[in-house]
């Protein structure tokens, strides 16, 4: 299998792997809690995002600009899933206003029209504060045996999942620029990669939605 094909196999798969999980998130809606409620609007708002991106390369060749979108989305539902379950929620607050005003103003600054000056450094910021964040509940958790009981080993694994994704995130993004510049072909090869780990990540959110929209649906009726 050559990279072309290989490319075109997994960016078509990640719109499908992402209208499921919307589909499984607006099944169960009815029976989710806050946190399921907000890790079903991040997979609708990435299936809007990625068709967006999709059509406006078709019509205009370029969707660079939607690398903003995305870090807001992504800014908005995991610092907001953090500050409903960490108890540093000033901390939380401030880190997601500094964020988003930090990719507003870089997203009216920076030049989305030349991919090779492109370095969204909003797109490495945003993943950067969400570690920061499930570092902190880490160490929650670890302090209050109580609290880990309490929420179940479903947000462990919850921020385990989230930890590795966006620290691979920061890693990726950090050098974009730089990658495409150097070697293109290598720049190739590591976006397949991070789409790859999308699809994983998105399957892992739909898993979780579905666990906890079944079990909400048992406790109700059963």
């Amino acid at each position: 299998m050559n990279f072309n094909t290989l490319s075109e196999i997994i960016t078509t798969a990640s719109p499908l792997v992402l209208f499921i999980g919307t589909s499984v998130g607006l099944y169960y809606y009815k029976n989710l809690d806050k946190i399921g409620k907000l890790l079903f609007f991040y997979l609708a708002g990435s299936l809007l995002i990625d068709l967006s991106s999709r059509l406006l390369s078709e019509l205009i060749h370029n969707n660079l600009f939607l690398f903003f979108v995305l870090t807001l989305l992504e800014l908005f539902v995991f610092l907001k899933l953090y500050y409903h379950v960490t108890k540093k929620k000033k901390l939380v607050l401030g880190l997601a206003v500094f964020g988003i005003v930090y990719t507003l103003v870089e997203s009216i600054y920076l030049n989305a029209n030349n991919v090779k000056i492109f370095q969204p450094y909003a797109k490495a910021l945003g993943p950067l504060l969400i570690v920061s964040m499930a570092l902190l509940f880490f160490f929650e958790l670890i302090k209050d045996e109580e609290k880990l009981y309490k929420n179940e080993a479903d947000y462990l694994v919850l921020n385990s999942t989230i930890l590795c994704f966006f620290a691979l995130q920061f890693l990726i993004f950090l050098p974009l620029n730089f990658l495409i510049n150097t070697d293109l072909q290598l720049a190739g090869y590591i976006f397949i990669g991070n789409v790859f780990f999308l699809i994983l990540f998105y399957i892992y959110l739909t898993y979780f939605i579905c666990k906890r929209g079944k079990n909400q649906k048992r406790s109700f009726f059963g």
